[in-house]
């Protein structure tokens, strides 16, 4: 169950934060949230709704009985089946430690076509697809 849990917010994150990247590029941004949760799927829900982290997450709330995702961000995924069958893939496969960390273990990453200012801080590691990663 808990992975199961685990696997559905890994998924989620890799649809709405890559859907539309190639398969590495899927791949990237798992490692990335698997890189912050310390490979601990008891830490992957934590890691992927933290505040300010991910953009898609800003109306995702925690309540008693657990994360609270918005039907919006749902409906999407069931709008576009194909592209949620690959991150249930991808998420399910990198939970499983079947994929080496196309990142080397990378924390961070942006999209290619922003220029956050907490990069200036950063070790570029890699660009994969429309992302650029960075180790701390």
């Amino acid at each position: 169950m808990l992975i199961s849990t685990a696997a559905l917010c890994l998924a989620l994150n890799v649809f709405h934060e890559s859907r539309g990247e190639y398969i590495p590029g899927q791949y990237a941004v798992a490692m990335v949230t698997l890189n912050r949760a310390e490979r601990d799927p008891a830490k992957v829900c934590d890691v992927v709704f933290k505040r300010h982290q991910f953009s898609w997450t800003k109306d995702v709330k925690l309540t008693k009985k657990g994360w609270a995702i918005p039907a919006h961000l749902i409906n999407a995924t069931n709008a576009e089946p194909e592209a949620w069958a690959l991150a249930w893939r991808i998420a399910q496969w990198s939970l499983a430690g079947n994929m080496p960390d196309l990142t080397q273990g990378a924390k961070f990453y942006h999209a290619k076509r922003v220029t956050p200012s907490w990069r200036l801080t950063m070790t570029r590691v890699r660009t994969l697809g429309h992302h650029i990663f960075y180790r701390a």
